[in-house]
Parts: C-alpha cells; structure tokens; sequence
C-alpha cells in the first residue's frame, strides 16, 4: 500500500524551498576575483605603457640612426658633386661613409634620371623600394620616410633629396638610406613575450596571495558561522537552546573584523545571560507556586477525608489557611503577569519606540501622586497600630514623564519594601521611612529612605532580579518580585533605579525619571 506522501504530486514545501534556494558563493572566492581582476587591469595598463614606451624608443632610436648616416651621406655626396651639370661624378666613393658606417645600414644614391650612382651593399637584389609618389615627392625638394619589405623583412627608410649648388635649386637626385627593423620588431616580440609571461606569472601569484589573505581574513567569521551552526544544530526544534557558552576567539589584528566579533561574543554572552535567567526565573516561579498549591491542595484533601470528625474552629482554621494562600497565589499570579506585560511593552519599544512612547508615556504630578500614596500608607499604619513613622522629606513641584499607575505601582513597592523591612525601635524611635521628590539636573528623582535591617553589599547587585530574596528578607512574607516590577517599571518610563545601603542601618532606592 503507498503511503500518503506517495501520493502527492509535488514533493513537501521544505523540500521545495531548499532545493529552489540559490547554491551559496564562496564570498572568499568573489574577494580573490575582484582582487585578481583589479591586479589584471593594472598589469594590463603598465604592459600597454611598458610596450607603448619601448616601441616609441626603439623606432626613434632607428629614426635617429638613419638620420644621422643620411646626414653624413649628404655631406660626402655633395663634396664629391662636381660644379659643372650634371654634376656627377663617374664613380661616387664615399670613402668616409664606408669606414664608420653603421653595420646593417643601406645608403643609395640616385639621381634625377633614375640611375644609381652608390649603392653601398652592391646588391641588385636588395634594391630600396620606390614608388613614382615618392619619387615625386623627394625630386620636388622634399624628404620622405617611410617603411617597406624587402626580402621578406621589413625596412625603414629616409629620403632625402640632393639640391646643387644651392637648396632653392631643383633636385639632382635623392640619397635613400634603409635601415632594418628585424632587429626592433624582434625586440618588441620578446618584450611581448616577456610581459605575457611576467604577467601571468604575477596574477597567478596574485590570486594565490589573495586567496591566502581572503581566507586569513575571513577566518573569524567561517568561526562565527561555525559557532552560530554548532548552537543551531544543538538547539532541538526550538524547545532547547543550545550551548551559548561557545565563543569566537578574538583576531590578533585591530581592524573591523575585532569589532565584528567582540560584538557577536557580547551577544553571546548576553544570551547566555538572558537564558540563565530564564531558566532560573522558570524554576523560581515553580518554587514560589508550588508552596501554595501544596497548602491548598493538602488542607482540601484532609477536610475531604475527616470533614465530619474534624470540629468546627479546626475546618474553619484549615479553610482560612486555604484561603490565605489562594490569596498570595492570586497575588503572585498577577505579578508575574505584570512582569510578562511589562516586558512585551519594553520589546515593543524596540521595534516601534516612537508608538510605544506616545501610547503610554503622559505627564504625571509626581509630588501629588507621592502626597496621595503616603496618605494611605499612613492610614494602614495607624490602622494597624504600627510603631512606624512615615515621614515627608522634601518635597518639589515635579511633572515626570510616564504611565501614571505604573509610577504609583513603584511608590508603592518602594514605600511597602521599607515598611516591611524596618523593625520598629521603640527604645530609640528611629524606626523610620522618609521619601522626597526633588528636581537633579534634568532628571526628576524619588528617594525612600529608611532605616531598617539594610542589605549586605555582596547581595547589593542581585536584589533587582526576579524571585531573589536576601537571607534576612526570607523570614518576612513577600514574592521576591516587587523591586524586578518596579525595575522594570522604571526602566519602561525611560528611567532607572539605584539602590544604597548599609547593614544595620537602612537602604536607600533612588529612582530617576525624565521630566514631562
């Protein structure tokens, strides 16, 4: 029988969507092309400048050399030249030509009439080229230069044309003097050939070099890509987060990729951080909800079980019991849930701050708010006949910025923590909280102050985390959430909070707001 994935027409859309993904470009690879290609077009540019150079100063310096025997050439034909027309001689000698003439170098002399009069290889087969054009041009008193083939190799000549006795007088012939280019053009070709060679050569170690330098540089983020793999691959459908403890060991360099990965193993460790505190945050609400349920649920099952032999004042003791914890089970419940909302708002502000800021923050009377909740703060302490005093500081005209019931939500956790935690003194009547408002540089500032068992420094940093409790603190009822609410709170009006203290003396908790 097939089974249902057998029948489908189209493989699953994982399958799909991987297949359909782009395989992925080596980004090492890219950087050796684009360094190899800029390397090529400057090899290319300093090979066509190095050619361009070198064929300019090869043919001048040919040029310069048959210039020079032509000039020599004249002036040994004109002193050979006789006064009277037709003014050749029977045979020119050209003797100094013939003794420092340059090897390679062909000097003809030829008259108006076509006849030669030197030749100085004595070779018919060799004769220079000439066209009527040229012949033209150089009998009408003009000098020409130009290239032909002879022999198969190619040739440079100079013409130039022979004027007596005067150069306004017309010519009587023209002096040809060729030079062979084989051995420039063979120059040219090795230069070509060594170029080519020199600059393979050259790209070839470019693109090995670059490679190399490509892959050393990259190397911090193949780690990071292997580090965040690693993490994933450990992470186990989304229910478990993997190993966050690895991390990236730093480059030895100082550039930008130090900074790229300083900044990945920061958030690592913030992960890492954000994790641990979740998990303990989990297992401390589990603690904290279990003692409760475990009170109700045992008082509930035993007056089940003896509800008709237990007497009145015990079942009623028993369901006050039951009663008192689903009270502090409602409590913690709705701080927890206080917490979830006050993160959610702080995650929104990231991705929309301005929105965020504008639905909740408003102008709030702090000193009004301040007065308000100390009332009623003394009122529970008259009502429950307390030793304690609370006492006004001082007290300025502040509008702060914020949600007005979560700032009297940190009042009041503030003013509830210092209450709690400072024992009465009748003997010395020093039991007791003072808070102000007071206006400090551009921030608005609400101080409690008491003086009760105070904190002990080492638990000084952890007493703003969730479920955390001091060792005297554990003696006295209360969730462990109420300074993380107020933090958190604070934190959420674009404010802070610090807290001060000295064991046996009293705390202090300062938060700063922004001003309305």
């Amino acid at each position: 029988m097939s089974s249902k994935n057998d029948l489908l027409p189209f493989p699953p859309a994982s399958s799909r969507s991987e297949a359909s993904l782009p395989s992925p470009r080596s980004l090492r690879v890219r950087l050796t092309l684009y360094y190899g290609t800029l390397v090529a077009a400057a090899l290319i540019f300093f090979a066509a400048l190095v050619w361009g150079l070198t064929t300019s100063i090869l043919y001048e310096s040919a040029t310069s050399s048959i210039q020079a025997e032509a000039r020599v050439a004249m002036a040994e034909v004109k002193r050979e030249l006789l006064p009277t027309s037709p003014h050749w001689p029977a045979q020119l000698s050209l003797h100094t030509l013939n003794t420092y003439q340059e090897p390679g170098i062909v000097v003809e002399v030829i008259d108006a009439q076509g006849n030669t009069r030197y030749d100085s290889d004595r070779e018919p087969t060799t004769r220079i080229p000439l066209n009527a054009d040229t012949v033209q041009t150089i009998l009408s008193g003009q000098s020409s230069q130009y290239q032909s083939v002879v022999a198969g190799e190619t040739i440079l000549v100079e013409a130039v044309p022979i004027n007596f006795p005067s150069t306004t007088s017309p010519a009587i012939g023209m002096l040809l003097v060729a030079k062979p280019l084989g051995e420039v053009n063979l120059a040219l070709s090795q230069l070509q050939t060594q170029l080519l060679i020199i600059g393979a050569i050259i790209l070839l170690c470019t693109l090995i070099g670059g490679w190399v330098i490509a892959a050393r540089a990259l190397q911090p983020l193949a780690e990071m890509a292997t580090t965040a793999r690693n993490i994933a691959l450990t992470t186990a459908q989304g229910t478990r987060i993997g190993n966050l403890s690895q991390r990236v060991k730093r480059p030895g360099s100082h550039d930008e990729m130090v900074q790229v990965v300083d900044a990945f193993n920061e958030m690592l460790s913030n992960l890492e951080k954000a994790i641990q505190g979740q998990r303990r945050f989990v297992a401390d609400a589990s603690h904290e909800l279990r003692a409760p349920l475990t009170t109700i649920q045992g008082n509930l099952a035993f007056l089940q079980q003896h509800e008709d032999d237990l007497p009145a004042a015990e079942r009623n003791s028993m369901l006050h019991d039951a009663y008192v914890e689903t009270l502090r089970l409602t409590q913690l419940v709705e701080e927890l849930l206080l917490l979830a909302h006050a993160d959610a708002n702080v995650d929104a502000a990231f991705t929309d701050q301005e929105q965020t800021t504008a639905t909740t923050a408003q102008p709030v009377e702090l000193d009004r708010l301040t007065l308000q909740l100390v009332r009623q703060f003394r009122g529970r302490l008259s009502a429950e006949q307390s030793p304690l005093t609370l006492e006004i500081g001082h007290i300025e005209p502040v509008r702060a910025s914020g949600n007005e019931e979560h700032l009297r939500q940190i009042i009041f956790i503030l003013l509830d923590n210092a209450l709690k935690y400072t024992p009465p003194r009748a003997e010395t009547g020093d039991g007791r909280v003072i808070i102000s408002v007071e206006q400090e540089d551009d921030k608005a500032v609400l101080q409690v102050r008491d003086t009760g068992i105070g904190i002990a420094p080492a638990e000084l940093p952890h007493i703003f985390e969730r479920f955390y409790r001091t060792d005297r603190a554990r003696s006295r009822q209360g969730t462990g959430l109420g300074l993380a609410i107020a933090k958190t709170l604070a934190e959420q009006a674009g404010g802070y909070i610090t807290a001060e203290s000295v064991p046996g003396q009293g705390s202090i908790f300062s938060v700063w707001l922004p001003f309305a």
